[in-house]
This record gives C-alpha cells, sequence and structure tokens, in this order.
C-alpha cells in the first residue's frame, strides 16, 4: 500500500514537473518569437531608412546635379551633371591647406577627416563635405567613403561603377555614405550611361591654379586663389539653374563680416545670377530664402536648408528687386 502511494505522488510530481517544463518552453519560444520579430521589423526599418530616409533635409532626384566627396586612396570631388550627362572629378592634393569650418582654423587636407571624428557630433566625412563646400565654393551633397578599399582612386571606382549592373557590388558592400540607398542605385544607373568622352578628371596640382608655401613648422602646403580656382570649375555649374538666369539677392543678417560675399561665390558657381550683395537691416537666427516658384529657389533650398514658413514680420524683408533673396542669418556663420 505505501509503495503504491510513494508511486502515485511521483507520478503527479512527474506531471507537474513536465507541465511546469512546457509553461517554461512556452515562455521561452515566446520571448525569441518576440526577440525576433524585433530584429525582423528593425531591421525591416534600417533597410526602409537606408533605402529612401536621407540624412539631409532633401534627396537627389536627377533633376540638379550632384556633387559627392569620395574617400579612398586620395579625396576627390565627383560631380554628375545630369542633363548633359557629363562626370567631372577634382583630384585634391593631400597637402592642400584649407580653412575648415566651426572655427577650426586652416588644417591641411588629409589631417581633416581626423578632426571631424574627434568632435563628438560632427564626423570625418561631414566635416570634409564642409569643408570642400566652402574651398570649392560648389554645394557638396553628401559623401561616398571608400575607405576599406583605398587603394583604388575616385576614377577608378567611379569607372568600376559605371560597368554592368552587378560591378562594384564589393566596393558598395563597405561603404559608408550619407546619401539612402535609392539614391546610389539611381546615382550608379545614371553614370553608367556617360559616354568615356564625357568624363573629365581634374588634378588640381597639375593646373596653375595652386601655390607652395612653407609653414612655421617646415611643412610644404598648398593654398589655392580662389578667383584661379573659380576659373577651371566651370564643369560644375548647375545647368538647371545657369537657364533660368534668375535674378538673385544675398544679404548677411548675421553678425559677421564678408558673409554675404562668401555665399554669393557659391550661388555664382552654381550658376546663379547674383545682382546684390549686401548687408540686410534686420538681423536673424535662421537663414531665409523667397522670390519667384523656379528650380532656381528649390535647388536654393536644398543648399541653405531654408524653411518656407516666413512670418508676416519677416516678409518685410521682401524690398529687393531680385527674384529670388537669400537672408544668411546666424545659423551660416559657422559654415
Amino acid at each position: 500500500m505505501p509503495s503504491k502511494t510513494v508511486h502515485k505522488v511521483k507520478g503527479w510530481k512527474h506531471v507537474q514537473s513536465k507541465a511546469k517544463m512546457q509553461k517554461k518552453t512556452k515562455l521561452a519560444l515566446g520571448v525569441l518569437a518576440v526577440v525576433f520579430g524585433f530584429i525582423i521589423i528593425s531591421g525591416t526599418a534600417r533597410l526602409i531608412q537606408s533605402l529612401f530616409i536621407s540624412q539631409k533635409n532633401y534627396a537627389w532626384n536627377g533633376e540638379f546635379n550632384i556633387n559627392l566627396v569620395i574617400k579612398s586612396k586620395n579625396i576627390s570631388l565627383f560631380s554628375y551633371n545630369p542633363q548633359d550627362e557629363k562626370i567631372t572629378i577634382v583630384n585634391i592634393p593631400d597637402e592642400t591647406f584649407l580653412e575648415v569650418p566651426s572655427g577650426f582654423g586652416k588644417w591641411q587636407l588629409r589631417s581633416i577627416y581626423e578632426l571631424g571624428q574627434s568632435q563628438k557630433g560632427i564626423g570625418g566625412n561631414k566635416l570634409l563635405a564642409d569643408t570642400l563646400t566652402s574651398f570649392f565654393a560648389v554645394p557638396v551633397d553628401g559623401y561616398l567613403d571608400f575607405s576599406t578599399s583605398n587603394q583604388f582612386s575616385a576614377s577608378e571606382i567611379i569607372d568600376t561603377l559605371r560597368k554592368n549592373p552587378f560591378s562594384g557590388f564589393q566596393l558598395v558592400s563597405s561603404l559608408k555614405t550619407d546619401i539612402t540607398m535609392w539614391e546610389l542605385i539611381k546615382l550608379k544607373l545614371s553614370i553608367a550611361s556617360v559616354r568615356f568622352d564625357k568624363i573629365k578628371v581634374l588634378n588640381l596640382q597639375e593646373l596653375d591654379i595652386l601655390d607652395k608655401e612653407t609653414l612655421p613648422d617646415g611643412s610644404q602646403v598648398f593654398t589655392a586663389d580662389p578667383v584661379k580656382l573659380d576659373s577651371v570649375l566651370t564643369d560644375l555649374t548647375d545647368p538647371a539653374v545657369f537657364a533660368e538666369h534668375k535674378s538673385i539677392a544675398v544679404f548677411n543678417a548675421a553678425d559677421h563680416p564678408q558673409l554675404a560675399g562668401k555665399w554669393a561665390r557659391l550661388v555664382i558657381n552654381l550658376g546663379g545670377n547674383v545682382i546684390i550683395t549686401s548687408n540686410a537691416d534686420k538681423k536673424l537666427k535662421k537663414t531665409l530664402l523667397f522670390g519667384e516658384d523656379s528650380q532656381t529657389l528649390k535647388r536654393l533650398k536644398q543648399i541653405f536648408s531654408s524653411s518656407d514658413r516666413i512670418s508676416a514680420k519677416e516678409q518685410e524683408l521682401t524690398s529687393s528687386r531680385a527674384q529670388v533673396n537669400i537672408y544668411l542669418g546666424e545659423d551660416f556663420i559657422k559654415k
């Protein structure tokens, strides 16, 4: 009799233990399902973000030129003109001495990436893009960082990407960029149709525009005269802006000298018709753009990150005879 009771007790404990094990298994499977689902959702979100969500305030759709920094064996500026279907690559010597935005002073090109990486919230590629925007006075829309493939020059990379649809996969798989995957695909398909005779490579060191100087520490660097530099960069003019020939006024609405002249140079290099460069009567915290609805206004709003919301008080600024007005606020002092 006692043996039967013990057997029943053991049998009941076994059933209870088995039930507990099943509950734990179900719980574990449930947790795994949640985790797996989270991974899928987050992975899908990252995929969507990489495909369509730009880190910039606009995405390239092929209406205008696109200018990108290419960081590989050397640092170069790549420009694709979709209207004329041509490519321009500007190779810059590492020893070029450049004014770096955000108050960093002058640095050699070779050191700017590491400088940006050492600064929280900036990043090396972003600082390179901003620096070259200022140096060339053309809008740099993003970057293509092929650092892991630094045995290739910018020309070799573009040539690889122009080949059949499956070429360049190894390059792209290790690419760091701030343009979306959709923009990258569109760019690759676009440049694939560019004829070889419409690809121009400019080596600044081979052109008569750089001067050699010696720094106090004995370093040899190159400097460039902006006027000479602009004379060889006519291929970077944007046909969509140039064709409209809209009159443009650039006003300095911040407490910083020569701001209007600096950014008027960029607008002119873009193909804009700047007729006024002056100081504004009022100071603004944020840059404002307004004027006739046009491709020129659209492109300039991309570059200057201007909002469409203009208060009644700000509308009083529209006293210029120009068709497009740019009021540079305090947000552009460090750029």
